[in-house]
This record gives structure tokens, C-alpha cells and sequence, in this order.
């Protein structure tokens, strides 16, 4: 995959072009400010995915838990999606 670097001004010069250019080509860009990263922009059906595929790999990672976990210490479905919300919230 291509990596593409820009500073924040040129995001600002530019960010109608590179908007067009995400969307034709699909490569996201590395924002950096002082050159140190401070941002990814990228398609949002590309950042909508990825929040899915965390979301899945999270509740894998539960029900794994869950499994290893001896009945007596498991956790209702309310409790852990209570959980899961807060950690959403934070």
C-alpha cells in the first residue's frame, strides 16, 4: 500500500483536490504537524469498516473470555453490554 505524508498546511492548501483524490483512488493520507502524526484521513466507508471490524474483534475477544471464564464469575448479557457501552463512552 502506498503511504502518502502531508503537513498540516498542505492539507489546508489543498484539501478539495485531495478529497477528490481520496475518493478516486482510496489511499489515505498521514497528516503530520511539526513531524510528528497527528491525523489519517481516509474514505468513511473505509473508517466505518474499521470500527466495525474493532467492534467484532471485540466481541470475539469477550465470548472468548467468557468461555475460559468458570460459570460462577461469568457475567450477564446486560452486564457486559453495560460494560462494553461504557468503554464505547470513554
Amino acid at each position: 500500500m502506498v503511504t502518502r505524508i502531508l503537513t498540516v498546511s498542505e492539507l489546508k492548501a489543498r484539501l478539495g483536490a485531495l478529497m477528490t483524490e481520496l475518493e478516486a483512488g482510496g489511499v489515505p493520507f498521514y497528516i503530520t504537524q511539526h513531524g510528528k502524526p497527528k491525523a489519517v484521513l481516509t474514505r468513511y466507508e473505509e473508517y466505518e469498516a474499521l470500527l466495525k471490524k474493532l467492534e467484532d474483534l471485540e466481541d470475539l475477544l469477550a465470548m472468548k473470555e467468557a468461555l475460559s471464564t468458570p460459570e460462577e464469575e461469568a457475567i450477564s448479557l446486560e452486564d457486559y453490554e453495560r460494560k462494553r457501552a461504557a468503554r464505547a463512552g470513554s
